[in-house]
């Protein structure tokens, strides 16, 4: 299917039906006709040539400005046609369009994409090239809501200026959102609009225009939507009582001699499947999944590619609910692979097995002591479901986990998705009791809209934090050849995390400390801040870091001001942040814990900010810092400063799943990322 840019003329004539407002204009195909137009318009006008052969009107000579007379006009014609001979010399000169000139002011972009993960998504940014510039933009995946629209403008920096910024007049908000509407209405209705801006929009103290539009379509009607296969129900992943080892093998340093070996401390009953072996580490092998006489509920695979589709047909020929593919081979290594990966997925909708992975590192389910993966690492239990697109990354983490005292209630590799893919995954966690928060490694999310769509419903409830890879150009090279994927636009990916109620992390620690506070704390009530230290400067930087990441650091109230200044010494801080001063003991923070746990109301979280002095110790703070976290309904953040003499207090909060800081920025990061997840008077508390 062809895509075409539509001549400016045309461009204008769709906003202009969709009651997006327009300076008054002519299409002319002639000079004299131009002339007369501009007479009707009044001077000062603008002259831009139509040719469907130059995109970039500027740019080819193609483009007037301020023509204050008739003579500026027919001069600007004759030299406009013969710079644009010279530049574009196959270009069509189809005519011209004559627009009134209109006064400066205020200049803003919206526009328009089809992504291939979300679909449509509109845009609005500071205008001309300021929005390459600087940055400054807010995104939408389409449909949303009229109220939608002006949080996109309030999120943008540039909104400073729509306020009245510096003395000046307060722009026309309204009618800003309104031309942003009919644009997003626009563009979600018309299937042949594929992609468009609108640059700039001129805001003024009353009013606005769209003085230039750009706009891509589609040449051919819509080819109806494919009829959505309907799936097999999602099957229950986490809690196999059987499982099948297809390519189990007596090899050491093969997948399947590595995996099968993994799953010896499995409780379940453990099938080996090998037509050449008789039996592994001391189990009895089956020549074949027919062969085995009892119920199987999983199988994990690990044979060449090609024969990969005949097993899964077996497979769910005998009802076996859910295959776990380690092999690869399919599409990730190109058409050959692609081929017998749309095989693979026939026989598995033909049968109704469903398929994790291929091309996948497997699944670890800590709990049951369940680790169907090739890895030598074998996660702590806990409470944080972890869903990868790279094995290598699972690996890593695994393998610094156990030394940070990380646990997982389930950890899912989820390989090529061919057929269950992020949403499955996503539904299968959100059901599981074990999960308190779920950590997402992404490089391709396939049915984005749905996604979204069930990701907002868990806003609130159960966190999701998402990592997403391909911020840059050589990281989006990357994607598309690893697992095969091609990744979309980065920046469509956080807008739409965002959308959902999912929390964007920019790395895999920062994934970490967001998940392990909110299953420890669960969501605040609020962004109301206390912090308390015993060190000044700490505090000081610690308001710093508060207002950067959008948390309200509030004024004490009376009655705990009144409190606090009879219990701490006369050279306390009286104000938030709380300096408890230097000479700090563990039992002055106990003491003041109390006054936090009686008037626990009038705050929703409290950064308890130590360093090492000879008066503290650690441990009995910790302790502490444990019984305030019991005995209140709001997030209580540890930020234990310091080295060695801090750890075994450390180890204390981590015993009681209360995660401590040892750079301040990151847990004041890691609580505004939590905020900004989701509607704070919507959000509850699952852990009260």
């Amino acid at each position: 299917m062809e895509r075409i840019l539509l001549p400016e003329f045309d461009g204008y004539q769709i906003l202009q039906q969709h009651g997006i407002p327009l300076p008054p204009y002519f299409y002319v195909k002639t000079h004299e006709d131009a002339l007369k137009a501009a007479e009707t318009l009044g001077y000062p006008v603008v002259i831009k040539i139509v040719s469907p052969q130059i995109i970039h009107k500027s740019d080819a000579g193609g483009v007037a400005l301020n023509l204050t007379c008739p003579e500026a006009l027919e001069s600007a014609l004759v030299h406009m046609d013969d710079k644009v001979r010279r530049t574009v010399p196959d270009a069509e000169i189809s005519g011209y369009l004559v627009v009134q000139e209109v006064p400066a002011g205020t200049e803003f972009l919206i526009g328009g994409k089809i992504d291939p993960s979300f679909g449509k998504i509109i845009t609005i940014g500071m205008g001309g090239i300021l929005v390459e510039l600087l940055h400054d933009f807010s995104m939408r995946v389409l449909p949303i809501a009229l109220d939608q629209y002006r949080e996109m403008i309030r999120e943008m920096s540039g909104y400073k200026l729509i306020t009245g910024f510096r003395g000046r007049k307060p722009l026309d908000e309204d009618t800003l959102v309104s031309i942003l509407h009919k644009a997003g209405t626009m563009f979600y209705n018309d299937d042949r609009i594929v992609e468009f801006d609108i640059n700039p929009v001129i805001l003024y103290e009353n009013g606005a225009y769209a003085v230039d539009a750009r706009m891509y379509i589609q040449t051919e009607t819509v080819v109806p939507a494919p009829i959505r296969i309907e799936r097999p129900p999602i099957p229950d992943i986490l809690h196999p009582s059987s499982i099948a080892v297809v390519g189990a093998s007596r090899t050491p340093g093969k997948v399947g001699y590595a995996v099968f070996r993994n799953l010896l401390n499995f409780k379940g009953k453990l099938y080996p499947v090998n037509p050449q072996a008789d039996e592994i580490l001391g189990i009895p092998v089956y020549k074949s999944l027919s062969a085995i006489p009892d119920p199987v509920e999983m199988v994990v695979v690990a044979i060449p590619a090609p024969k990969v589709p005949e097993i899964i047909y077996e497979a769910g020929s005998r009802g076996i609910k859910v295959a776990v593919i380690l092999t690869a081979g399919f599409r990730e290594t190109g058409q050959e692979g692609k081929k017998i990966e749309d095989e693979l997925l026939r026989v598995a909708r033909e049968t109704g097995i469903r398929i994790v992975g291929p091309n996948c590192l497997g699944i670890i389910i800590p709990p049951l002591e369940l680790n169907a993966t090739f890895d030598v690492q074998s996660p702590l239990s806990g409470q944080i479901g972890f869903i990868s697109q790279s094995g290598a990354i699972i690996t890593t983490v695994l393998d610094w986990s156990i030394s940070r005292r990380i646990g997982f209630s389930s950890v899912i590799s989820v390989g090529n998705q061919s057929d269950m893919g992020f949403i499955e995954y996503l539904q299968i966690l959100d059901q599981d009791p074990t999960t308190y928060a779920i950590i997402l490694y992404v490089e391709e999310i396939r049915d984005g809209q749905d996604f979204i769509r069930y990701a907002a419903t868990m806003r609130g409830r159960k966190p999701v934090i998402a990592l997403k890879s391909g911020s840059s150009v050589r990281g989006r090279e990357a994607a598309s050849s690893h697992t095969g994927s091609l990744a979309g636009s980065y920046e469509t990916y956080i807008a739409a995390f965002r959308q959902a109620g999912v929390i964007p992390a920019f790395s895999l620690n920062e994934a970490f400390d967001i998940a392990r506070l909110v299953v420890s704390e669960g969501y605040p009530r609020g962004k109301r801040t206390i912090i308390l230290t015993n060190a000044g400067g700490f505090g000081v930087l610690a308001s710093d870091y508060a207002e950067m990441h959008g948390l309200d650091m509030i004024n004490l109230p009376d009655p705990v001001y009144e409190e606090l200044n009879r219990l701490l010494p006369d050279l306390w801080s009286h104000k938030n942040p709380v300096d408890l001063l230097g000479d700090s003991n563990a039992s002055r923070f106990a003491r003041v814990f109390d006054i936090l746990i009686k008037y626990q109301n009038f705050w929703d979280i409290a950064f308890i900010i130590t360093a090492p002095v000879a008066l503290m110790d650690p441990k009995n703070l910790a302790h502490e810092m444990i019984r305030l976290s019991r005995f209140t309904r709001s997030m209580v953040v540890g930020c234990l400063l310091g080295g060695d003499s801090m750890k075994a207090a450390i180890d204390m909060l981590g015993e009681a799943h209360i995660p401590n800081y040892q750079d301040l920025q990151d847990a004041f990061r890691a609580v505004g990322s939590i905020i900004k997840s989701c509607i704070v008077e919507g959000c509850n508390d699952q852990h009260t």
